[in-house]
């Protein structure tokens, strides 16, 4: 099943998920729980997970990764064993540096559709699995081949609070840091080199999986966190952060009027604008919007960045559009 479509843009998955994920869940996954999250004790390191306190391996060497979770250790520097497949239909996107490591790594299953003798054949000492909230990850038979994390994920902010507890879980809270400290370092950068023109014009994020609608990415989603972090300013359906996106009927195209630039996403497996996206800027109230008649409808990879290294790339993306206005 296509995973991306469905954990960010449908009712079932993610609507309704205002508050943060809270990593506290109750009961334990039988793989030692024990201590404060991060902390270590005599069998390893104790990490605070939607499936509880969980002591995982101090020195894991064998990881199998799930969904987001290939990404996030990729940015750290560690390549799994095994991994969810990598293709345009699960939410992996990959930096065009790890591409080529990935390919390298044992497919076990595509979406939530893991197999489960696979990756107990892969011997993994870890697994961590990253993925949305509202599907089932098969965790129960998960923690009976190894430790396992899970990170259910809510919101667009959960990606990054489990990159940290995926760092401390692997003993790579170091590179977390420099990660973190280059994303707001270039956060801040562009923020004081733009000043003038990130006041002067509103910033709006769409998509749409076709079915009639389309979606406004708010400054509480992916990349409206990233665009808030740069000190951008919103156009009014993107100003709104109670909900991380909204919904609406095409009818409606013209909520995004009083915006100078749309970004819109473009898939990084394919390098390309998706279908429905496309066929979006085809409406004519579409080619009435102000950004659209500026050629300021613009393509965005990573348009729902899930941790710091494709953060990262987005900032360098604004940097890019800031240049040519």
């Amino acid at each position: 099943m296509n995973t991306r479509a469905a954990r960010g843009r449908t009712a079932a998955a993610l609507a309704g998920a205002a508050a943060l994920l809270t990593l506290t869940a109750c009961g334990g996954n039988g793989s030692g729980a024990a201590g404060a999250a991060g902390g270590e004790d005599a069998k390893g390191r104790v990490i605070e997970a939607s499936n509880g306190k969980v002591t995982v391996p101090a020195d894991a060497k064998r990881v199998v990764s799930i969904s987001y979770a290939t990404g996030a250790l990729l940015d750290l520097g560690v390549e799994p064993v095994g991994t969810s497949a990598i293709d345009e239909n699960n939410p992996v996107e990959l930096l065009p540096s790890q591409t080529e490591r990935a390919k390298k790594i044992t497919s076990i299953g595509s979406g939530i559709e893991t197999n489960i003798e696979k990756v107990a054949s892969l011997k993994p000492d870890l697994i961590v699995v990253e993925g949305a909230a509202a599907f089932d990850w098969n965790v129960k038979k998960l923690e009976g081949i190894a430790p396992t994390l899970y990170f259910g994920i809510k919101t667009p902010v959960d990606l990054l609070n489990a990159q940290e507890k995926i760092a401390q879980a692997v003993g790579k809270e170091d590179v977390f840091t420099k990660l973190k400290a280059d994303y707001r370092q270039k956060a801040e950068q562009i923020k004081n080199t733009y000043g003038a023109k990130l006041k002067s014009v509103n910033w709006a994020v769409a998509s749409s999986y076709g079915n009639g609608e389309f979606i406004v990415d708010t400054r509480t989603s992916w990349v409206g966190r990233i665009l808030a972090d740069a000190g951008a300013k919103f156009a009014k359906a993107s100003d709104d952060g109670k909900e991380h996106e909204v919904t609406y009927s095409q009818e409606k195209i013209d909520v995004l009027s009083d915006a100078d630039i749309v970004l819109v996403p473009r898939t990084a497996a394919t390098g390309e604008v998706p279908k429905e996206v496309k066929e979006l800027q085809e409406k004519p109230s579409w080619k009435l919007l102000k950004a659209s008649k500026d050629n300021h409808v613009l393509p965005v990879t990573y348009a729902t960045a899930d941790r710091y290294g494709t953060a990262l790339d987005v900032l360098g993306r604004i940097e890019e559009i800031l240049k040519g206005l």
